[in-house]
């Protein structure tokens, strides 16, 4: 297992996972413009057998993080993978970093992970997706705020 910077080669295999896991998915488009906003956005992915199985996106500002988009495919999902890819990303933050993400609040599991790995709810805001969904906004305080483990 091996978490890597990706790199635009990867964009089919990243849309190929996104259009899987989610039915409101990002368009390959939006996932290569991503690539060209080198500048505050980093992607990584989680491989095995340099297969890529999951990815996460962030946007990274001074000190903060908001990670944008994270997703293990389907066949991988359930078994660890995603905390694995979660936990590397967050252990390189600073103390001064705060980490935000947003998430359908019906996805239990993604919100269990959460706040499993000390992530907070801040916020709701309805029919926040295009599905209609609602959505929690969360945060990991940096550890200068005392809140991050």
């Amino acid at each position: 297992m091996k978490i890597r910077n990706a790199i635009i080669d990867d964009a089919d295999e990243i849309f190929n996972i996104e259009k899987k896991v989610f039915k409101d998915h990002w368009s390959l488009k939006s996932i290569k413009s991503e690539f060209n906003n080198s500048k505050y956005s980093k992607i990584s992915v989680l491989e095995i057998e340099r297969k890529i199985i999951g990815y996460i996106f962030q946007r990274i500002i001074d000190n903060q993080k908001h990670i944008i988009n994270v997703a293990i495919d389907i066949p991988f999902q359930h078994k660890g993978y995603g905390r694995f890819l979660l936990k590397n990303i967050l252990k390189d933050d600073s103390d001064d970093t705060n980490v935000f993400l947003e998430v359908k609040e019906a996805n239990f599991p993604a919100i269990k992970l959460y706040n499993d790995l000390g992530f907070v709810e801040v916020q709701k805001k309805d029919n926040y997706y295009s599905d209609g969904s609602n959505a929690i906004f969360m945060l990991k305080r940096n550890k200068r705020d005392g809140l991050v483990q």
